[in-house]
């Protein structure tokens, strides 16, 4: 076989992913040019062979090859982020780039910039050679550039490049817009996330499935559901990413959709979609529905077994989802944070302090997890809640991070509960350095003034509130009953259901006023 035909069927065994028969061929070739070299060196590179890609490149330069920019370009793919020579092999490459008077060349130096701007400790390196091309920057040299921004926690400098790019009129490619979106999701800006979508639609990039996918995203990251599900329903094109997405950002936004979603998927569904489902379930209270689709999982990850613990949790079932949790660790799943938060959420909520407190220790020293917060925020809850608001003060003052509103405040509540006046105060005073229009603070302490019967205090209370001009949230709770979600919030006059509800109610009362009468009468025969 000519060197030609051999370098040709490497490259279309490669590019059909037979890489292990593309090196047979390429190790039976008694002789090798530069170009048959850069063909299995590319064929590796391209299918995240990253280290026998460098491995193929130290024995070219073994062997006396002088790579070309093609080469260079291909290996510099294969010191992507921290894969084989990580950064310290770009600059490697780099160095060889420049011996050979290439790196100039468009493109190794958009290689160069991907992969410098692949590793955190390289975006600086990365930008300076970006700044160097001048008006020679190709919408590659701007993408990677871009990327690295968002990949390394700032977005914000990434939209300002992106910002740039429109600005000098560079070509946009979807992968780019893509890449700007999920900036503004990782901050919640929903504002430049609808700027960036109204460029894509005048890009004629709006119907890009890749483009539509992440404004998807987007919107249900910002909880606008509402903008999400608009652009779902006029999508012409939909894929199994899609409806993962809309039905995800619905579990968190909108339970009852993420279900209703689900009926109306006409593709098969993963595990995603079903762990996004028992999310759903658990926040609906619809546990039988949750079960039934956790037992249809065939792969249970970190995400599903934690969906349904945490929808036992939510449903005062704190001993099932212990048993759960068991089950999940015999099934070799290493629990994480949120895992730990069901868990003692749970406990709290059904009274178990001392299971809970266990749950913790083992957190602590059999799993090596160093709690965060919102896990101190739940024991001091489990501790506070049962009564030992002591302890509960004790954690929070010797825990090593600084507590904050959401700490203070379960040690309040609990205060309440238990009107401990002393702590109540304290844990007031706290959040209200934190956050001074925190009007549940001003309710919750006012409520214990007057559960001590301390009138000139609570007066004070309620004045401070009406200055903050706040008002407490209503919350919302769900129902299910003979399989049909039902939705209520306090004093909610308006549900139909309600209103049956209070009727029932109502001679429900009238039934044990009347029956107490009886009972008071033949008490009084009896004496």
């Amino acid at each position: 076989m000519s060197l030609k035909h051999a370098t040709t069927l490497i490259t279309s065994l490669c590019a059909r992913g037979a890489v292990r028969h593309a090196r047979d061929v390429f190790d039976e070739m008694p002789d090798r040019d530069v170009v048959a070299w850069t063909a299995m060196l590319s064929g590796y590179a391209s299918s995240g062979c990253h280290r026998e890609a460098l491995d193929v490149f130290r024995r070219m330069l073994a062997a006396g090859v002088v790579p070309n920019e093609f080469t260079l370009s291909s290996v510099l793919t294969a010191c992507r982020g921290g894969d084989a020579g990580g950064g310290g092999g770009a600059a490697s490459i780099h160095a060889v780039a420049v011996m050979r008077g290439v790196d100039h060349m468009p493109y190794v130096v958009n290689a160069l910039i991907d992969a410098y701007a692949s590793r955190g400790d390289g975006l600086v390196d990365a930008r300076s050679l970006f700044d160097t091309l001048g008006a020679g920057r190709t919408a590659a040299s701007w993408t990677s550039m871009i990327a690295g921004y968002a990949r390394w926690g700032m977005e914000n400098t990434g939209l300002q490049l992106f910002q740039k790019m429109i600005q000098d009129d560079i070509e946009l490619s979807p992968f780019t817009c893509s890449i700007a979106i999920h900036a503004c999701a990782s901050l919640g800006d929903l504002y430049t996330g609808q700027q960036i979508h109204v460029v894509s639609i005048r890009k004629a990039l709006g119907a890009n499935l890749a483009v539509a996918n992440s404004l998807i995203d987007m919107y249900c990251t910002c909880e606008s559901i509402v903008d999400a599900r608009r652009l779902f329903d006029e999508m012409p094109e939909r894929n199994l990413v899609t409806w993962n997405t809309i039905i995800a950002g619905s579990s968190r936004n909108d339970p009852r959709m993420a279900m209703q979603l689900l009926v109306d998927m006409d593709i098969e569904p993963n595990c995603l979609t079903l762990t996004s489902i028992t999310s759903a379930c658990a926040g609906l209270a619809a546990l039988r529905c949750g079960q039934q689709v956790f037992n249809m999982m065939a792969c249970k990850d970190i995400l599903s077994w934690t969906s349904m613990i945490g929808g036992y949790g939510m449903n005062g079932y704190a001993n099932e989802a212990i048993d759960l949790f068991n089950s999940m660790v015999h099934a070799g799943v290493r629990p994480d944070h949120v895992v730990f938060v069901g868990l003692i959420s749970a406990c709290s909520h059904a009274g178990l302090v001392d299971e809970g407190w266990n749950l913790f220790m083992s957190m602590l020293f059999e799993y090596s997890i160093q709690p965060n917060m919102e896990i101190y925020g739940c024991v001091t809850n489990l501790l506070a809640r049962a009564g030992r608001l002591r302890e509960a003060f004790n954690l929070i003052d010797t825990m090593p991070l600084t507590p904050d509103e959401s700490v203070w405040g379960a040690l309040l509540g609990a205060c309440k509960m238990h009107k401990n006046v002393e702590l109540g105060r304290l844990a007031a005073r706290k959040i209200i350095e934190i956050n001074p229009d925190a009007a549940k603070t001003y309710i919750l302490l006012a409520n214990i003034y007057a559960a001590d019967s301390k009138w000139g205090d609570y007066a004070v209370m309620r004045r401070w509130l009406r200055g903050t001009g706040s008002s407490k949230e209503v919350g919302m709770s769900w129902i299910e009953v003979t399989d049909k979600m039902y939705s209520f919030s306090t004093a909610d006059s308006n549900s139909l259901q309600v209103s049956l509800a209070d009727e029932v109610l109502r001679i429900l009362v009238q039934h044990m006023d009347e029956a107490g009468n009886d009972f008071d009468e033949n008490l009084s025969k009896v004496a």
